[in-house]
């Protein structure tokens, strides 16, 4: 009998009838003036009869809970099928207003019903009106406004250019789990893969999974899928194409969020504090499916290059550098030049910071890669001999003296630790997407491009152009230990300078070939290193796109994702309750004290 009755109160449908019953008594109460089964007060003369005028007001009651009967459908069930009921409420309260406006000096209670009910149909039509507006926004009006500190609701230009290039179509599907914490974080994960869908529907679907209560569909996917069994607690499956020939990947919700390391997670899931990599993890890998076959980065070891393995945040390396390229696709590894010749296979080959130079049977090598077309990426600067000053003449790129400071644009104490703005002066592919921003240059050297101001290039097939300015209040200072530091005319070079370089092949017209890139080279050799990332973002993300310039691959340009940090107040039950309360209590006190205040002054 309990297990009936309470099946019976879980249905919806129980609950909607007995609140439009208790509204129907409620508004039939408020319009009369007398609950059902007491008499009203005495009217005056020209008043309808009693039995007429509690019709009518029965009527026009029935009538505004068919228009909340209408807003109830349209939200719950279909648009369509509430188009009937709103036209059956509107019609039937409107033609009883008409018909007894005759009576609203004779009769109180006809006079608070037509005054009560006008009130309501222009609050319902003010709805409706707010509510297409909003749908035909939503539907028609383009990009949504995101108004968070984060960007919390939209997709990184990374993200978008992934979706807008798709050759093939993409579904993902969620797999959700049953606890509370990952009831939340499936909201989260189905809203930003809702934004995934809408920057390109044609080719993005996406499906909802719930193992319990679709088992069967489960399983199909587990049998054709078998790493999908491994998403205990929930998880995305990403298929690229369709059919045999389609590829997928599974992210697990352990991987997209990052939850607090003490402290009962299922005691608090409705608040906690978390950190979510989901666009970062989803959109890597989507960028590794469509990838296919791996393109092999190398790095040059030997010179005291940094390492490639340390990936602590503050501890001099290029690991985090070296994930974020893994995380896209790409097999990193490293390369010592003594040991052997470049492979084959290589697609770019990068140099960062050494501290000896190469020897001349190392450059003969990198000379035959580059001049071959092979693209190289080149973080370097000229307080060492790198042995490779001859190599960049070739490509009509020469080094300046000095180390670059700056006293307005730098890091606090630091005047070498340079911020060089990218304000859109410069344009090329690799700083599109990045305008705006600024790029943390320590230690970096004064670049010379030749054939620039008068001077002759040495290749006439290349073109090289600059990518980093320093601002007007730059200068290269031949001597960082002098206090204070200031510009000497003569042994120091006066701003803007130099501190990146883009080279291309030069076509026909004279123009630079923008589609693909021969060489990058950027004056920093910290411009990788791990604290430099921590410090600046921007770091990696033009890093990243100069990687996808050398490649070829415009798809790859862009801001990466960002993590997001969910902050939510943990109160214990006392302070939530006198939290919800007091604000409530508040509230329904200033009502009542308008309200007197009202009738008291009426009254006078």
């Amino acid at each position: 009998m309990t297990q009936t009755m309470s099946a019976f109160l879980s249905r919806t449908e129980v609950w909607v009838i007995a609140l439009a019953t208790a509204a129907f008594l409620a508004l039939y109460w408020a319009f009369r003036g007398a609950p059902i089964g007491q008499a009203a007060d005495d009217e005056g003369n020209g008043a309808p009869r009693a039995t007429y005028r509690d019709r009518v007001i029965a009527a026009v009651v029935v009538g505004l809970l068919l228009i909340l009967g209408g807003a109830y459908i349209a939200l719950a069930r279909s648009l369509l099928w509430s188009i009937p009921v709103f036209a059956l409420g509107f019609g039937l309260v409107l033609t009883l207003i008409a018909f007894n406006q005759r009576y609203r000096h004779a009769s109180p209670a006809l006079r608070r019903t037509i005054d009560l009910s006008n009130t309501a149909l222009n609050v319902a039509l003010i709805a409706g009106i707010l509510i297409v507006i909003n749908v035909l926004a939503f539907r028609y009006g383009g990009r949504a406004l995101d108004l968070t500190r984060e960007r919390t609701f939209s997709l990184e230009s990374l993200t978008n250019n992934q979706l807008s290039t798709l050759d093939r179509p993409v579904t993902f599907t969620l797999i959700s789990g049953r606890s509370p914490l990952a009831t939340l974080q499936s909201e989260r994960i189905q809203q930003l893969l809702e934004l995934y869908k809408a920057a390109n529907p044609g080719r993005v679907r996406l499906i909802t999974l719930d193992p319990f209560l679709e088992p069967e569909k489960y399983e199909a996917i587990v049998k054709r899928i078998p790493g999908v069994a491994v998403t205990q607690g929930g998880g995305v499956l990403i298929e690229y194409g369709e059919g045999e020939k389609s590829t997928h990947s599974v992210v697990r919700y352990s991987e997209l969020f990052e939850l607090p390391a003490t402290g009962r997670i299922e005691d608090q899931a409705a608040l906690y504090e978390s950190t979510f990599h989901g666009e970062t993890a989803i959109t890597s890998a989507l960028i590794a499916l469509r990838e296919g076959k791996k393109p092999r980065i190398y790095f040059t070891t030997g010179h005291g290059e940094p390492s490639l393995e340390e990936n602590r945040p503050r501890e001099h390396g290029i690991g985090v550098w070296r994930a974020r390229l893994a995380a896209t696709g790409a097999e990193v590894s490293e390369l010592n030049l003594l040991e052997g010749g470049i492979p084959d296979d290589a697609t770019l080959l990068v140099i960062v910071g050494p501290k000896t130079p190469f020897r001349t049977d190392e450059v003969t090598k990198l000379r035959g890669y580059v001049d071959q077309g092979s693209p190289i990426l080149l973080l370097l600067g000229n307080q060492e001999k790198t042995g490779l000053e001859e190599l960049l003449r070739s490509y009509n790129i020469d080094f300046g003296r000095g180390t670059i400071v700056d006293q307005r644009l730098s890091a606090p104490g630091r005047p070498q630790f340079v911020y060089v703005p990218i304000t859109g002066a410069l344009r090329h592919p690799i700083l599109d997407s990045l305008i705006g921003r600024f790029v943390l240059t320590p230690s970096s050297a004064p670049l010379r491009i030749l054939g620039f101001g008068g001077s002759a290039p040495l290749n006439t097939k290349v073109m090289a152009t600059p990518l980093l300015r320093t601002s007007n209040l730059s200068w290269a200072e031949s001597d960082l230990t002098q206090r204070p530091l200031k510009l000497d005319q003569g042994p120091d070079e006066k701003g803007p300078l130099n501190v990146g370089v883009a080279v291309s092949d030069r076509l026909k017209s004279g123009k630079p070939d923008e589609g693909k890139g021969r060489i990058v080279l950027f004056s920093s050799p910290a411009l990788g290193d791990n604290d430099q990332l921590q410090e600046e973002p921007t770091n990696q993300d033009l890093l990243m796109n100069s990687v996808a310039w050398l490649r070829g691959r415009p798809d790859l340009r862009g801001i990466a994702p960002r993590t997001h940090v969910s902050m939510t107040l943990l109160a214990d039950p006392v302070l939530r309750f006198r939290l919800i309360m007091v604000p409530t209590v508040m509230a329904v006190l200033l009502v009542i004290g308008l309200g007197i205040s009202t009738y008291l002054a009426r009254r006078e």
